[in-house]
């Protein structure tokens, strides 16, 4: 058995010409919106690009999808994934958990109507993510929009949690190009299938679900990482936003030793999903969120010598959920004779 979709980066430039192919799955383009004619398959995430490269994020599937809209949700399927992405406009500052809940639950409603209804990894983009507003921050406003959704449609929510980011950006960043973004525009996008996948923990790690409450009422909602096994020999690991935290605290100040903590955390996710898979896992690509925007070079080559070998990654300047956390990393992993 192949995989349902595949996952690789290519140049921005061409990636619009994709748009043709009916096998296309998903296309996440790193750029500020613009006005086109929309198609349930694009998503653009408003955050720029580091390192003087233009990439796009491909998935294709083996089989032509199907696509639609409904309730704002856009959506494409091929009987074994559905991508689902969700655009928003914010009509008040304070308003993020409310509208979080109310994306969560169109998001969740479209998935099972189209027969998907186990979320394996979930991408949140937000405006300002670290923020007060009424004395709350805007991450945590957002920890409570969503908890309320999951409590409210998964059944043992703790052991079916999706893999999950959450990802802040200036108001209205600019882009090299010099457009930038609408003020107050949230960004979703997620991948749903319809047998579940395995929730995955880093045993170096609190669960970020059981995070004491200095982390706000409601815990941070995702698992470190989701386990789809597709056949015997065919798995993904989809790994959450991964950062310099060891037990439930941030460590470091450098941005080079967080980004060694980090590897270290990634080597303890794939060591756990191989046991669970019965079979090594590698890294297919990455995903480098960065809040100083400094040469990604040094950084890249560390990941290289982490991992033996060239993994594609992309860089992009970003916000984190922890004022003092400067990088995260997130990918997809998948088995190691794939």
């Amino acid at each position: 058995m192949v995989f349902p979709f595949t996952v690789a980066y290519c140049d921005a430039n061409s990636a619009n010409e994709r748009l043709t192919n009916d096998h296309l799955l998903a296309l996440i383009q790193f750029q500020a919106p613009v006005h086109v004619d929309p198609d349930p398959r694009r998503c653009l995430v408003p955050l720029p690009e580091l390192g003087g490269t233009a990439t796009a994020e491909v998935w294709l599937s083996p089989r032509p999808v199907q696509t639609g809209m409904v309730s704002g949700v856009g959506y494409a399927g091929n009987g074994e994934a559905l991508f689902l992405q969700l655009q928003s406009d914010e009509y008040a500052p304070d308003a993020l958990q409310p509208l979080i809940a109310v994306a969560y639950r169109r998001l969740f409603a479209v998935a099972r109507a189209q027969g998907y209804p186990h979320f394996l990894r979930i991408w949140n983009y937000l405006p300002d993510i670290n923020q007060e507003c009424s004395g709350l921050e805007r991450y945590r406003a957002f920890c409570a929009g969503r908890r309320q959704v999951l409590d409210a449609v998964l059944t043992e929510v703790e052991t079916r949690l999706p893999a999950a980011s959450a990802i802040g950006f200036p108001a209205s960043p600019v882009f090299p190009d010099g457009k930038s973004v609408e003020e107050g525009s949230l960004c979703l996008y997620a991948l749903a299938t319809q047998e579940p996948g395995e929730q995955i923990e880093n045993p170096r790690q609190v669960s970020a679900f059981h995070y004491p409450p200095e982390y706000g009422l409601r815990s941070p909602s995702f698992s470190r990482a989701v386990l789809k096994r597709w056949s015997n020999d065919s798995h993904h690991l989809y790994i959450s936003g991964t950062a310099s935290v060891v037990g439930h605290a941030s460590r470091h100040d450098d941005l080079l030793a967080q980004l060694d903590e980090i590897l270290v955390n990634l080597d303890a996710l794939l060591t756990e999903a191989g046991r669970r898979a019965g079979t090594p896992l590698q890294p297919a690509l990455l995903r480098v969120y960065m809040r100083p925007a400094s040469d990604p070079a040094p950084l890249r080559q560390r990941i290289a010598q982490a991992f033996g070998g060239a993994v594609p990654v992309v860089f992009l300047q970003a916000d984190i959920c922890r004022q003092e956390l400067l990088i995260e990393i997130e990918g997809l992993a998948v088995s190691a004779a794939r």
